[in-house]
């Protein structure tokens, strides 16, 4: 057997920097582009920082197609940078415009971002606090188009493979270590992606120089180039992975220590530009927006936050929200007012409160987002406050919703609070009635369309035989009490409601669960409510008489509204200890037994957690009837990917994954017919058979000239080519030694004379068939005559 012969394709001109621009590089290179900036996207999205990021896995996507465009016309860069800015302006703004009401035309989107742009843009200029959601998102979607274009071009174009790699890892590496969720997942995929597209840039380099050079290297040597590249790659990550973190060691960090003010005022200014994102991570600024989801597992630290000193505590509240719209809520409510050090709002007219001071030190620096105790009125220091005021039937007045520092604060700065504590008996709050104002009624009994009829028949059935709001409140909270609590959950799905998911299917959650649902299961039996967030008690210190809060001790709850008391807090969630009030006069006992419980953990039996979730931590993937562990680092990814739209983002990837398999499947088949001695053989054999798949009546007692020739007939314009085939044939066969082996030396040649051939075969074939398939039809369809 004679050794295989490869064919020494053109030379190109090559530098060091430059690749080959061959077909496999450009669609291998594209698709790991595409990996690299998609997982960035879906890394920001499963953050959740802001609604609506999921949007920019589109500008990503579109950055990387449009940048391997790029790169195959001569344009000169700074018109490529010209045209990727215009254009990835437009494509930001048509985003942002898809997260505007649907109510809105198309114009009148786009007008209300530019809107939005211009306001936010005029507010971070003039050096006030300000954040939108959309403006985040537009921002983030334009900053992905731009990453994937310029990177893809540069790879593409000019070969610098750091320049396509570094911007999107730095990304994904700040977005890893300030998000709160796990997203080591996303990171993991990146690095293995980058460490393969170094291996394939690399190797297209050496194979372009190798054809320069004309040295012959086996056409299958990317298969096994790749193969050990992504073996390396697998065995870099595993060892990176147990490796103790560079950032632990004290000359990295002494080095780093210059840096520390620089970074820490950029982190202020990210702060108060952008102070409406869902900011809880640790280390990071903790702010609350005036909306967020019902998401899954939060993912908490024990970041000190707050050290809070007052004569009393239960809950530091720094958000309200009213309307629920099945996933998540917002508020709605209230008025933006500034509010300086002197200034206040004029206190509610409500019965058995306690006005309670507070002096609050920011641990974290940048805060800006203030907690206090419910229903603050004075702050120490100026804020951007929203406030809801009470109509003038009810006494006037009014309460801060939500307040932020007009100026990001520092660690170790402290503001003052005044607070109306709410501190009525129970027999108080039975008998305060159901006589809501219409403003209340019309604002805290909404539930929308889409929260099934099983939540309100359970509302129902638990408050059956009850005469007051108080009993059945209390009713709700209990029945609440007695669901097993648990934080790593799977998000809920995205065609269900999350209440009635939490009540009849996962039955376990967390904080924001069990807030959400007795809202909803109050509002449907006529109790006015709604949500707040902020935090719970925290660590008391007896001593000097202060509560360490931290980010584990963030927590929402319900407020129900009674007539004469205002908003009244209730606890449903069972990880924290019951509120009980006494059933008359107040006794301050109560408080210090309080105290008194704080110090020591709840009994065992108290706590309603399970077991194995409390030991083991593992998240639950639900797929219908059945839930099956996950284990915790993979969590984020199997939670993201559960809502990932399959069959738009797999299909593509899978359909390339598979034409590449073929390609390669056909490239080895071909190069062992090449190798074979009686290619020329098998070729005619073949020849033969399609004949008789075509009908043409070759016989074995004719020669392959005869055969030839009929063949010829029926295929006259490729008669020339069969022909050959047939001549080259009888060559290999019947002529001497000599010239049998000058025959097959054309191997390659005779290869592409039949690809030529059977392209011609398999079109007559099947417009032979169609053929056959109508006449076939004709008849069936015509009249039979006898």
């Amino acid at each position: 057997m004679s050794a295989i012969q490869h064919p020494v394709r053109p030379s190109r001109p090559v530098v060091p920097t430059t690749l080959a621009p061959s077909a496999g590089f450009l669609w291998l290179a594209t698709l790991l582009l595409l990996i690299l900036h998609l997982t960035l996207a879906w890394s920001l999205d499963a953050a959740g920082w802001a609604e609506g990021l999921n949007v920019t896995a589109w500008a990503a996507l579109a950055g990387v197609v449009v940048g391997a465009q790029l790169a195959q016309v001569g344009w000169p860069r700074w018109f490529v940078r010209v045209y990727g800015l215009i254009t990835g302006m437009a494509l930001a703004l048509y985003l942002g415009a898809t997260l505007m009401p649907d109510a809105l035309t198309d114009v009148e989107r786009a007008v209300a971002v530019l809107k939005r742009l211009s306001e936010w843009a005029t507010a971070a200029i003039s050096g006030e606090t300000t954040g939108d959601n959309v403006v985040f998102v537009v921002d983030v979607a334009f900053l992905l188009w731009w990453s994937g274009l310029l990177t893809t071009r540069a790879l593409l174009r000019e070969g610098r493979v750091w320049v396509a790699i570094l911007p999107p890892g730095l990304l994904l590496t700040v977005n890893a270590y300030y998000a709160a969720a796990n997203l080591r997942p996303f990171l993991l995929v990146y690095l293995g992606a980058a460490l393969v597209l170094l291996v394939v840039t690399h190797l297209y380099t050496q194979m372009a120089r190798w054809e320069q050079e004309h040295v012959r290297y086996p056409l299958d040597i990317a298969v096994d180039f790749l193969r050990n590249g992504v073996l390396m790659a697998l065995a870099v990550l595993m060892v990176a992975w147990t490796l103790p973190p560079v950032a632990t060691a004290r000359e990295v960090a002494d080095w780093l220590a210059p840096l520390e003010r620089s970074w820490r005022r950029v982190q202020e200014e990210w702060g108060r530009v952008f102070n409406t994102l869902n900011y809880q991570a640790g280390g990071v600024i903790p702010t609350f927006s005036r909306s967020f989801d019902l998401r899954g597992a939060p993912n908490l630290t024990e970041t000190p936050y707050f050290r809070i000193q007052a004569p009393k505590g239960r809950y530091w509240r720094a958000a309200v929200y009213d309307r629920y719209r099945g996933n998540g809520w917002d508020s709605t409510v209230g008025d933006w007012r500034t509010l300086g050090e002197e200034d206040g709002v004029a206190p509610p007219a409500i019965r058995a409160v306690d006005l309670v001071t507070q002096t609050i030190t920011v641990l974290l620096p940048g805060t800006v987002s203030l907690v206090a105790a419910p229903m603050p009125v004075r702050f120490s220091i100026p804020v951007d406050a929203d406030v809801v005021a009470y109509p003038d039937e009810v006494g006037g007045g009014g309460e801060v919703l939500f307040a932020y520092a007009r100026r990001a604060l520092d660690a170790n700065a402290t503001y003052t609070v005044v607070s109306l504590s709410p501190n009525p008996t129970a027999n108080e709050l039975r008998r305060a009635g159901t006589d809501y104002p219409a403003w209340i009624r019309e604002r805290y009994l909404q539930i929308p369309d889409t929260v099934p009829a099983r939540v309100r028949e359970l509302a129902a059935r638990l408050t059956s035989g009850l005469d007051n709001p108080y009993d059945k409140a209390r009713a709700i909270e209990a029945y609440l009490r007695d669901i097993p609590y648990n934080e790593q959950i799977p998000k809920p799905p995205q065609d269900q409601d999350a209440v009635d998911w939490f009540l009849f299917d996962l039955r376990q959650g967390y904080c924001d669960y069990y807030a959400s649902a007795m809202v909803i299961m109050a509002r449907s039996v006529g109790i006015p409510a709604r949500l707040a967030s902020g935090y719970a008690r925290g660590e008391y210190n007896r001593e000097t008489g202060t509560w360490l809060v931290r980010e584990s001790d963030a927590h929402s709850w319900p407020e129900l509204y009674f007539p004469g008391y205002g908003w009244v807090p209730f606890e449903p969630t069972p990880s924290e200890p019951p509120l009980i009030r006494p059933e008359n006069t107040p006794d301050m006992n109560e408080e210090n037994r309080f105290l008194e419980d704080l110090q020591d953990p709840l009994p065992e039996e108290d706590r309603n957690i399970p077991e194995d979730v409390e030991a083991l931590g593992q998240p639950i993937f639900a797929l219908g009837p059945w839930a099956f562990p996950v284990p915790p680092g993979l969590a984020p990814l199997v939670r993201y990917a559960r809502d990932l739209p399959w069959p738009w983002v797999g299909g593509p990837v899978v359909g390339m994954a598979l034409a590449w398999s073929l390609r390669h499947v056909w490239r080895r088949r071909r190069e062992r017919l090449l190798a074979r001695p009686d290619l020329p053989v098998v070729l005619y054999a073949r020849l033969l058979r399609w004949a008789r798949r075509l009908g043409v009546p070759v016989r074995p007692s004719q020669t392959p000239t005869e055969q030839a020739a009929l063949l010829g007939t029926h295929l006259p314009e490729h008669r020339p080519v069969v022909v050959a085939i047939v001549r080259t044939y009888e060559q290999s066969v019947y002529a001497p030694p000599a010239y049998r082996q000058a025959a097959r030396a054309h191997s390659e040649r005779l290869w592409g004379l039949w690809q030529r051939l059977q392209r011609a075969l398999w079109r007559y074939w099947l417009i032979r068939w169609l053929r056959r398939f109508g006449e076939r039809a004709t008849r069936r369809s015509s009249p039979t005559h006898v």
